[in-house]
């Protein structure tokens, strides 16, 4: 997959989100638009600005996920007439900023998500076990 980085915005959250343009031609004049939003998510530095969290487990979710865990989000259309590619980015890149880039620069979202990602293994982990 091709990805066109188109932005990078810092976050009030001090997290980097960045988007990409993955759109790629389908068959003649036909497109897939494809907007790509990804966000990572530093582990460590995440959690240690909670106090609540022991190195202890700060570690053992750093072992099950790693030094860092990312949020992608992709929004796409089909079969998108190549004189309409431009104006229907915009609409998913418009629509993407509207319903989800508040979400993404709240305080909590970071801690969440990773506390999330790690509920997660730990239950796949349990269910393959």
């Amino acid at each position: 997959m091709h990805e066109k980085l188109i932005e990078t915005i810092k976050l009030k959250n001090r997290m980097r989100l960045d988007i990409f343009d993955c759109s790629r031609k389908l068959a003649g004049d036909r497109w897939l638009i494809k907007l790509v939003a990804r966000l990572k998510i530093p582990v460590s530095e995440v959690l240690s600005q909670n106090i609540s969290y022991s190195k202890e487990a700060i570690k053992e979710i750093k072992k099950a996920l790693g030094e860092q865990v990312f949020f992608e989000q992709k929004r796409e259309r089909f079969f998108i007439d190549e004189t309409e590619k431009a104006t229907i980015f915009k609409e998913l890149y418009d629509s993407f900023m509207t319903s989800t880039l508040d979400y993404l620069a709240n305080d909590a979202f970071p801690e969440k998500y990773v506390l999330k990602k790690f509920r997660e293994k730990v239950e796949k982990d349990a269910f393959y076990h």
